[in-house]
């Protein structure tokens, strides 16, 4: 339990940015709940390094009594909030500015002491695991104190049966750094070598073609820029398609070695169990939207009516189709108006979020050298911290919502949990931070009078569960496929993976888009293709916010005891059943079916206020 992060990425910053100590101290997070200095944290790197020769002393040990088990789970909890503390102190002051070499160096020591104690501990899985159920449920029936990590160690035992002997364990731990050359090759390539050259903007000035830069590209009002934007960034991909198709076709067969090595039965079967996720999941939320297609086709239609452009391309997707008035909120008001539009939560959720802007949790306002996006970020044993670089948009006012939700799942979850479930899985985590999403929308919609403000709000969302619903739900079902076809021994070249991306586009957006030979590249640029099997928990997060939410705003019996119980919850049970307690079966198509029917509510709204 090293740092739990939750986080969005706004880009490059930019401009004359004031200093670090231009920044009002009340605008500030306080990072001395956690040290209270430099000096503080020094003392406690030393003794955590004084404290590893414990460590030792448990080995061979742990399965001689409930005693000695009990005693190594509390040595092992207690390293892990320490070292925790550790590396979030070191990280948010790096993250104040990160031109100041002192705190970069604070945080590799602790990776280095991380690692370290993962070398010293890496005997604790296998003598855990050689300890048999009988045995455990004995301990667990004579310990009181043990009964606290009985979920634990069902997870634990979970891992046996594909957990193989020593020597094979030794084999596959040895393979891992080749094995993760695709990734990194990728990685390198990606962030590091590849270049897309500049074009002529709106001005007529020549600019570099940037990852940064190509957002603000895509939404300008001049199709000429948006279309050689983007001819200029996925042309350069297409002249490596071969190579990065080598990347991504090895990556994949690593996972199959990996897989198989084990005794799973797919590769989809190796990458959900880690989690408890059953596969039935994974299968559900593809079959749901596939089943609802016809709200994303209505949108791309609308979106190529309103442009007037006889084909909508993919150049195309990201122009605002009305004119934003550029009206910005104080953090004030958006304080306020996220507030008021989580009062369905009852008074125990505000009273606590509220500590978020009085208590020192929030850094608000760009800086020179502070790192750029936004983020919730936390440990065990001290409150949640936000990062902001707040201007004052519509979209800041989202992130606000958004990254609140993760901080209070986060609180929630220390207050009420001991550190062994102080922590939850990223299929729970996008959960919290969506219902205020849609919360927040919810109460927007209702309270303002603006209808130029309205059609914003509207668009807003709709292109949110574009991207964060139907895109994903496009790329899950990409990974499927090729993973699927590989482990049937199909190979997986660039044209393949092209003609499967062109094919599935033209499936989820229908006629009215115009697929371009380019655009079905998008598989060469996608880095988390090389973390395969993650991406479909950002619809599916998405898919339960939609059902709590809709339960809470009905004012449903229960509704909100359920919801604050799971934000509770850490992970003190697996994921799937901790969601089904707070009232949404991910094994159902319902959480689908209620995110598309909002996708239409929100469609039909739109087009009321501008057909």
């Amino acid at each position: 339990m090293f740092e739990m992060y939750f986080g969005q990425d706004s880009g490059q910053q930019g401009g004359d940015l004031p200093s670090r100590s231009d920044i009002d101290a009340s605008a500030q997070w306080n990072l001395s709940d956690i040290f209270q200095s430099d000096n503080d944290w020094e003392t406690e790197f030393t003794s955590i390094t004084e404290l590893l020769p414990d460590v030792q002393k448990f080995k061979g040990t742990l399965g001689s009594s409930a005693d000695r088990l009990y005693s190594w789970f509390q040595l092992s909890d207690d390293l892990n909030v320490r070292i925790g503390k550790l590396g979030n102190y070191a990280a948010r002051k790096y993250d104040e500015d990160t031109s100041l070499d002192k705190y970069q160096g604070m945080l590799d020591r602790v990776m280095s002491l991380y690692a370290r104690i993962g070398a010293e501990t890496s005997w604790v899985r296998p003598e855990l695991l050689s300890i048999d159920k009988p045995a455990y449920d004995g301990f667990l029936a004579s310990h009181q104190g043990l009964q606290q990590y009985a979920h634990s160690i069902d997870d634990l035992l979970r891992m046996k049966q594909y957990t193989l002997t020593d020597s094979e364990e030794r084999i596959l731990a040895l393979s891992r750094e080749s094995t993760a050359a695709p990734g990194n090759i990728f990685g390198m390539f990606n962030d590091a070598d590849i270049r897309f050259g500049s074009i002529e903007d709106a001005d007529g000035k020549q600019v570099e073609v940037t990852k940064g830069r190509f957002l603000h590209f895509q939404e300008s009002r001049n199709r000429r820029v948006r279309e050689d934007s983007f001819k200029a960034l996925y042309t350069e991909y297409h002249k490596w398609r071969n190579s990065v198709a080598s990347m991504l076709a090895h990556n994949v067969k690593s996972e199959i070695f990996y897989a198989r090595s084990r005794g799973y039965e797919s590769t989809l079967a190796a990458a959900l169990h880690s989690d408890n996720i059953p596969t039935k999941v994974y299968d559900t939320v593809i079959k749901g939207i596939n089943d609802e297609i016809r709200p994303m086709q209505e949108y791309i239609s609308l979106r190529k009516n309103m442009l007037q452009v006889e084909s909508l391309k993919p150049w195309d997707m990201y122009v605002p189709l009305i004119e934003g008035d550029d009206r910005t909120f104080e953090f004030t008001e958006a304080k306020d108006m996220v507030l008021d539009s989580l009062a369905p939560l009852g008074e125990e959720y505000l009273t606590a979020a509220r500590k978020a802007f009085t208590d020192g949790w929030i850094d608000i306002y760009e800086n020179r050298g502070k790192a750029s996006g936004a983020y919730s970020a936390w440990t065990y044993g001290a409150h949640p911290y936000i990062l902001l670089n707040y201007t004052g948009t519509l979209k800041e006012v989202f992130t606000l919502a958004h990254e609140l939700g993760h901080a209070m799942h986060s609180y929630f979850t220390w207050k009420n949990q001991p550190p062994t479930y102080g922590g939850y899985t990223i299929f729970c985590a996008e959960v919290a931070s969506t219902c205020n999403e849609i919360l927040l929308l919810d109460y927007l919609l209702k309270t303002s009078t603006d209808e130029e403000f309205k059609k914003e709000l509207l668009l807003h969302s709709i292109d949110t569960i574009r991207g964060t619903v139907y895109n994903q739900v496009l790329f899950s079902e990409f990974e499927q496929r090729i993973h699927s076809d590989s482990e049937k021994g199909i190979p997986l070249t660039a044209d393949y993976f092209s003609a499967a991306m062109s094919e599935l586009y033209g499936k989820y957006y229908g006629s009215d888009f115009e697929m371009d030979d380019l655009y079905a590249m998008n598989w060469s640029r996608i880095p988390h293709f090389y973390r395969s099997f993650y991406v479909y928990q950002y619809a599916t997060g998405f898919a339960a916010a939609s059902t709590l939410a809709n339960s809470i705003l009905a004012n449903e019996s229960g509704a909100v005891d359920r919801y604050l119980r799971y934000l509770k919850s850490g992970n003190s049970d697996y994921s799937v059943n901790l969601l089904r307690s707070a009232g949404v079966d991910m094994e159902t198509a319902k959480p689908v079916e209620d995110v598309t029917s909002l996708l239409s509510q929100l469609i039909g709204q739109f087009k009321g206020m501008v057909v």
